[in-house]
């Protein structure tokens, strides 16, 4: 370690300081901020040993000290993860949640939509990558003349609809024929094991019987499809105007957040918890002065999916992580339907 004791409490409190009002700290401000006994002159003189070892920066001559990166990657390792979320922040986060949408196919997205209004800040989801997903039942239903809505369970407890507009009739009697051949044929079977050579020759057979067998079957291949897209769900990036710290890169994070493959292996957790990255420890130029911030959720076991935000640097960090934690924590709950321990 190349700093003391004295240095933890003096960087702990330039950081917490910055944080709260953005100015440069000077020896004078950090005096009266700190509990202990120590000179103007003294703190100074720490002080400028910090700057040598890189943990602040003096934007000019007679200004105070800024912490730099390597300040902030002290800052959140060290933060005390034994706090509890306030209680205001948890009736608040969950009184929203609880009014989501709960329909698979809308649910992360309206998460991503509702904590980014929450925090301010630009939230992403990544789905859980599950390649063992499987549809266990599909019923249709009419709901007109010409057209179906195919209803999907998922493996998970996950409800898929869509709704198939056919060029011909089908009688209920035909419908309940194709909804045993769906379940015979692409139940309990992922996506990537489909045998799509016999889908096609069946569909092929099916429309010269009736076009609307053959679109039938074509929707069922196609619910599942939707079922495993894996797309990221990208909310409030009108957010990083709302701070001066994007102004001159604002366009490099856009064509981050647009490159879904790149940003999963930025945003993706390597251990439980909340994980920070700073944006100079990614080999990207010009994104330095951006801090991603994830953690998990589950949908089981060991699938997993990612939330994590994009945020400044100067942020409260322990506000920050209590806050994804507990949505993390609802997310599981939601999907899951029990909470993990």
């Amino acid at each position: 370690m190349d700093i003391n004791q004295r240095h933890k409490l003096i960087l702990d409190a330039i950081v917490s300081m910055y944080i709260a009002n953005g100015e440069p700290i000077a020896s004078q401000a950090l005096q009266d901020a700190l509990d202990i006994t120590v000179s103007s002159a003294t703190l100074r003189n720490e002080m400028a040993r910090l700057t040598k070892l890189g943990y602040l920066n003096q934007p000019h001559v007679s200004a105070g000290r800024v912490p730099t990166n390597k300040a902030y990657r002290y800052y959140v390792d060290n933060i005390d993860r034994d706090v509890q979320i306030a209680p205001q922040d948890k009736h608040n986060i969950k009184q929203h949640f609880d009014m989501l949408d709960g329909d698979s196919q809308r649910f992360l997205a309206g998460a991503a939509r509702l904590f980014s209004d929450i925090l301010g800040y630009t939230v992403i989801i990544a789905p859980p990558a599950d390649t063992e997903l499987q549809f266990v039942n599909f019923t249709a239903l009419k709901t007109g003349r010409y057209s179906v809505v195919l209803v999907g369970t998922t493996s998970r407890g996950e409800v898929f609809t869509r709704v198939i507009r056919l060029d011909g009739e089908i009688t209920s009697a035909q419908l309940a024929q194709l909804n045993q051949l769906l379940n015979m044929r692409l139940c309990f079977t992922c996506y990537a094991d489909v045998d799509m050579v016999y889908v096609k020759t069946l569909v092929n057979e099916l429309e010269k019987e009736n076009p609307a067998f053959a679109q039938f079957i074509s929707g069922a291949v196609a619910l599942m499809a939707d079922a495993n897209n894996k797309a990221v769900h990208v909310y409030g990036q009108e957010k990083l105007l709302d701070t001066h710290h994007f102004e001159n890169n604002i366009g490099d994070i856009l064509k981050l957040l647009a490159d879904t493959d790149t940003l999963k292996q930025i945003i993706t957790p390597k251990f439980d918890g909340v994980s920070v990255v700073f944006g100079d420890e990614l080999p990207i130029k010009n994104i330095e002065n951006a801090c991603f911030i994830s953690t998990r959720y589950y949908a089981g076991s060991a699938i997993s999916g990612t939330l994590a935000v994009i945020c400044p640097q100067t942020v409260d960090y322990q506000r920050l992580f209590l806050a994804m934690e507990y949505f993390a924590e609802l997310l599981t709950q939601s999907i899951t339907g029990t909470e993990r321990k």
